[in-house]
């Protein structure tokens, strides 16, 4: 072979090419053997179910939850409301204690009937805690008898007067237990039944024509817890309120017949028999 020849056959068998890479060792084995490199399998993506349902109904579960939650209270509110047979109004300037104006109601509902049916009997007082002039008056001047100082305040006083005064021609109450100062205003504007409409007879401890001294009825002297009220309290039953025609006449007649038997009954209650008045 001449020496050009030579010179070929080096630079095609010995020179690499400049893209040529070595094959490694383990590259080697495996194109020998027939090996290949296991696969790597990628982990799933693990998806938590909850997040994904959040994520795609959040709004609807909230607005369930909320409606739910309105219902609840709503069910609570009906299920447990007080609906009372018997409403009561009380006003005049001594304070009544939560106590005492529950068992004065428990009094009341021994002597009641169950009027709404509902299968309870059940009384409502509302009182009304002020003083008119002159009991403000008579106040002060106790105040300054016994040198001290006056605690009150005028600004609660006119506004629960005020409250007092839509209640009584508009509430629910029909009886009312009024101080004689608060008797006597509501009587000057013809807001009684007279007596004589009620009973055949004039009541015993009558005040004048529409009114009964509490604390001369038997109910006063039998169930102690009357005597909360002050002593000059005259009892009185309401007319018709105004109001019942733009809640139903017929309804407001029927409440109110319910009234006017549990006053009568109060008025005319007699003692257990055996009972002696001490």
């Amino acid at each position: 072979m001449d020496d050009k020849n030579n010179k070929d056959f080096e630079n095609n068998v010995n020179t690499p090419k400049d893209d040529y890479v070595p094959e490694s060792n383990a590259a080697h084995r495996i194109r020998m053997r027939g090996e290949m490199e296991p696969e790597v399998e990628e982990p799933e993506l693990e998806i938590n179910k909850w997040q994904n349902f959040w994520f795609h109904n959040k709004v609807k579960v909230i607005m369930i939850a909320v409606f739910s939650f309105i219902l609840l209270v709503a069910g609570i509110q009906y299920f447990s409301r007080v609906n009372p047979d018997v409403y009561v109004l009380y006003a005049g300037p001594d304070y009544v204690t939560a106590n005492e104006n529950k068992t004065f109601c428990e009094s009341l509902s021994k002597i009641m009937d169950d009027y709404n049916g509902d299968g309870r009997k059940l009384a409502q007082l509302t009182d009304f805690i002020f003083m008119t002039d002159s009991q403000l008056a008579e106040y002060k001047a106790k105040c300054e008898e016994l040198n001290a100082e006056p605690v009150f305040d005028l600004f609660s006083n006119n506004q629960t007067s005020e409250k007092y005064s839509y209640e009584i021609f508009g509430g629910n109450a029909s009886i009312c237990i009024l101080a004689e100062d608060q008797y006597l205003e509501i009587r000057a504007a013809g807001g009684f039944i007279p007596l004589s409409e009620l009973f055949e007879e004039t009541p015993e401890g009558a005040y004048d024509e529409f009114g009964v001294r509490l604390s001369e009825t038997k109910f006063y002297k039998f169930y102690g817890t009357a005597n909360m009220f002050p002593d000059d309290c005259v009892i009185a039953i309401r007319k018709l309120s105004t109001m019942s025609a733009l809640t139903g006449r017929k309804a407001g007649e029927k409440k109110h017949a319910y009234q006017v038997d549990m006053f009568k009954r109060l008025i005319s209650f007699e003692y257990p028999e055996g009972y002696t008045e001490k």
